[in-house]
C-alpha cells in the first residue's frame, strides 16, 4: 500500500469518490465543477495554496479579513505584496485572490462573493475557491463556473476527525505543471490519505453532519443567544465580552463545536 512502487489506483479512487460525494449533496448546491476536470490529490487544502501562491509570486495577494490567516503568514514568509480586502473594489489588475466559501469567519457565503468573482473576471485576476467547510454546511449555493476561477479545492480534515490524514483534492481548468500534478504523476501521493478519505465518504454523506447536529446548533445558539450560522460549528456574537475573539469583521465568530456535541449526547442522540 505505501511502497514507491509506481502508481496505485488508491489516489484514483479517492478523487472519483470524493467528486460524487460532493455533487451528491441535498443541502448544497456547487454549480460549474465539470468546468474543472483535472483533479488532482492534495494534502489538505494548503499545498493547493502554497502551489497557488508559488504560481503567482509576481502578483499582490488579497485576502477577505477573517480569512484563513495561514494564507498572511505564507505570504510574509515568501516575501509577497499583500493586503486585506474591504472592498472587491480594491482588488486590481496584478492581484491574486484566495477566498473560502462558506467564508471562515462568517460560516456563509461572503456577502460581495458574486460581485468580487465578476470583478475578479473582468480584470483577469486568478481566484483560488477553498471550499474545505463543505462537508459540514447548508444553504450554501455556488457557481463555481466563472472565468477568474482558476481552481477549487476541498478537504475532509474539518468534516471527519482525520484532519492529520491531510486529504483533501484540488479541482482545476487547466492542467498546470506543478508539484502537485508530478506527485499525481508519479504516485508520490498520500496513500493513507487516500484510503482514509475514501472509507470516510463511504461511512457518511455530504449532509451527515448537518442532519445529525443542525438541531442542536440552533439549541445551542438560542441558550447562548447567538446567531447560527451555515457551518455547524460556528456560531456568530455581537455581545462585548466576545469581542477579544473577533477577527476584523463586525460580529464575533465562536467556535461552538464542543457545545454542539455536547447538547446532542444530552438530547440522547
Amino acid at each position: 500500500f505505501f511502497a514507491a512502487d509506481g502508481v496505485t489506483d488508491h489516489r484514483e479512487k479517492f478523487i472519483e469518490r470524493f467528486g460524487r460525494w460532493i455533487r451528491s449533496s441535498d443541502l448544497n448546491t456547487i454549480d460549474g465543477l465539470d468546468a474543472f476536470s483535472h483533479v488532482t490529490q492534495t494534502n489538505g487544502t494548503s499545498e493547493a495554496f502554497s502551489m497557488f501562491m508559488q504560481r503567482h509570486s509576481d502578483r499582490n495577494f488579497k485576502f477577505y479579513k477573517g480569512d484563513f490567516m495561514k494564507h498572511k503568514v505564507a505570504s510574509n514568509n515568501i516575501k509577497a505584496n499583500w493586503d486585506w480586502i474591504y472592498n472587491y473594489g480594491q482588488v486590481k489588475e496584478n492581484d491574486a485572490v484566495i477566498i473560502s466559501c462558506p467564508f471562515s469567519d462568517t460560516g456563509r457565503i461572503k456577502e460581495d462573493m458574486g460581485e468580487l468573482l465578476e470583478w475578479c473576471s473582468s480584470l483577469k485576476v486568478p481566484v483560488l475557491i477553498d471550499m474545505a467547510y463543505f462537508g459540514m454546511c447548508y444553504g450554501i449555493s455556488i457557481n463555481v463556473d466563472q472565468p477568474c476561477v482558476e481552481e477549487v479545492t476541498f478537504s475532509l480534515g474539518k468534516t471527519f476527525p482525520i484532519i492529520g490524514a491531510r486529504a483533501g483534492i484540488r479541482l482545476q481548468r487547466k492542467e498546470i505543471d506543478d508539484a502537485v500534478l508530478f506527485a499525481n504523476q508519479h504516485g508520490i501521493v498520500n496513500n493513507f490519505a487516500a484510503m482514509v478519505g475514501q472509507f470516510a465518504l463511504e461511512v457518511a454523506g455530504p449532509d451527515y453532519i448537518v442532519d445529525k447536529y443542525k438541531q442542536a446548533q440552533t439549541d445551542v445558539c438560542k441558550k447562548l443567544n447567538l446567531i447560527p450560522t451555515k457551518c455547524i460549528l460556528f456560531a456568530l456574537s455581537d455581545k462585548v465580552e466576545d469581542k477579544k475573539y473577533n477577527r476584523g469583521n463586525n460580529l464575533t465568530r465562536l467556535c461552538i463545536s464542543k457545545l454542539v456535541k455536547e447538547e446532542q449526547e444530552q438530547r440522547g442522540l
